[in-house]
Order: structure tokens, then sequence, then C-alpha cells
């Protein structure tokens, strides 16, 4: 597939570790939400100057963390680094982060070939391996993956989304939902995390949600693409595989991913949907 040789490319300037000026140490309890309350929380309404690309509208009863303070609650919760810049949630029971890519304007000309049941095949035949990691580690093995929605391209958005629900051998399940949105010069990556249930019935109003509060500012909107602009090495169709990690056992790829996560890193997207099971304990909260 020609995605493959661009999969590290991506995922690595999306979800790599880097080393933030965040505190590494992993609370619980109480002492967990004392330091999140202290966190600089904006609140809405409110719109938000997103990493000087677009804008973000942050409706009334929602909360918001920007920069290092949305790097560092990703942290707390995921138990990795993260580069989001823009973290919001409304009661803690789910959240959105969002991440900009500044790897040049993305060409939609390779979207014929997603082909939806290949790449779900091969994310189950790539979780097998996983799974060795996985239970060397004790963590719980992935038994099911099927998708919730699947990679849909809105040309009039220049957005794509997908919907991913994972089964594990513990008996949770989690729905990895992306959002990517298309601008001249990168892509904004938008994640949500919540309870899976909840997502099924309510995907449309969360989806059209993060597609409708996100606005590139005027001169890097997708459509005033240049000539001469930078264009990304790969397609929408190469963006996407990276985004969900397909292939990312192969080309060369797999020792890599093996050493990442024995590290604290990860497989790709297990921190978004592993993170569920986490996030549950987080959000029992005592008043």
């Amino acid at each position: 597939m020609k995605y493959i040789s661009y999969i590290f490319f991506f995922f690595y300037l999306s979800y790599s570790s880097f080393s933030f000026a965040i505190d590494l140490t992993l609370y619980e309890g109480e002492a967990y939400w004392d330091k999140v309350d202290a966190l600089d929380w904006k609140e809405g309404p409110l719109t938000i100057n997103h990493t000087n690309q677009g804008k973000v509208k942050l409706k009334k009863g929602e909360v918001a963390l920007i920069n290092d303070d949305a790097k560092q609650i990703m942290y707390w919760i995921n138990g990795v680094q993260f580069t989001s810049t823009l973290y919001i949630t409304t009661d803690y029971s789910s959240y959105t982060d969002y991440r900009y890519v500044n790897e040049g304007y993305v060409k939609l000309d390779d979207w014929k070939d997603v082909n939806a049941d290949k790449f779900i095949n091969q994310l189950r035949d790539d979780s097998k391996e996983g799974n060795k990691i996985r239970a060397e580690n004790n963590m719980p093995t992935v038994e099911k993956m099927e998708w919730v929605i699947k990679p849909t391209l809105d040309r009039l958005k220049n957005s794509v989304y997908y919907a991913l629900d994972v089964y594990f051998s513990d008996g949770e399940n989690s729905v990895n939902a992306s959002v990517l949105l298309l601008g001249r010069y990168g892509y904004t990556e938008v994640t949500y995390t919540g309870d899976p249930e909840d997502f099924k019935i309510n995907k449309d109003e969360i989806l059209s949600h993060i597609v409708a509060n996100y606005s590139f500012v005027e001169q890097k909107k997708y459509t005033n693409f240049s000539t001469g602009d930078k264009v990304a090495a790969a397609g929408i169709g190469g963006l996407l595989a990276a985004s969900l990690g397909i292939k990312a056992f192969k080309a060369g790829g797999i020792a890599a991913l093996l050493i990442l996560l024995k590290k604290g890193g990860f497989l790709i997207f297990l921190p978004l949907i592993f993170a569920w099971g986490w996030i549950k304990r987080l959000f029992t909260r005592k008043e």
C-alpha cells in the first residue's frame, strides 16, 4: 500500500512524546483533583485562538485548558506525553483534545484508494502483534474492533472523521473518534474520548459540534491554497492511515514501536482507547 512509507512520519509529528515543561508525577485521589483544579481553566462562552491557525468556540458550560496546561492534563490522564494544544470538557466525563500539525497542504487525490474494510482488517491483524506486547506489560488485550463510523470525507467542510470501537479482554470497550480538519498549511486533529455508549447515541451531535466550532482563520483556510505553498508528503489517504495506525507494525517499524511502548510510549490509538478505563476511575471524584 502506498501509505506505508509515510506512516511513521505522520505518527511522529502527531503523537510523539516530546519533552514539555510539565509535572511528570502521576497523582491519584484528592491530590489529583487538587492539581487539576489549580490549572488555568478558561470558561465558556469564549473564542479561543488555537496555535494562530484557527479559532475554537467554547460554549457556555464548557471549560478548556490551553498549550502546556492541555499537555499537562493529557499526561495525567494517559501517563504519556501528548502534543495536545487544547483540551475541552464539560463535566470531566468526556473530553476533546486538539493538536495542530504544520505539515503542509494535504491533497485529497488518494481518497479513492481508501478502503474501510481493508483498513479495519489490517488493524485487526496488527492488533495480534500488539496483543503480545500488551500481555507482556500486563495490559488488557484487544479482542474485537469494529467501525462505529467508517472513514468519511466531507469535501464541503474539508474534513475527515471516523470512529472505531475496540473491545478488550477485561470486558471494557472504548471508542476512538477522530476528526481531521484540513487547513492551508497543515491540519488539526481533534480526538474525542468518552463513554462508548453515550458516543454511539450522540455521535452525530458530537462530531458536528466539533466541526462547527472550529474554523481556520481566513488566510489559512484550506480553500486559500496558493501555488508555491508547501504540500504535505502524503495525501489524505496517507494521513488517515497514519491516524489509524495502519501498517504501523510493518515497513521496518515494529522494533521502534515496541521500544516506545516499553518506555511508556504507546501503540497508535492505544492511549486514546485504553484511556477510558483509567479515565472512569479518575472521574469518580469525591464532592
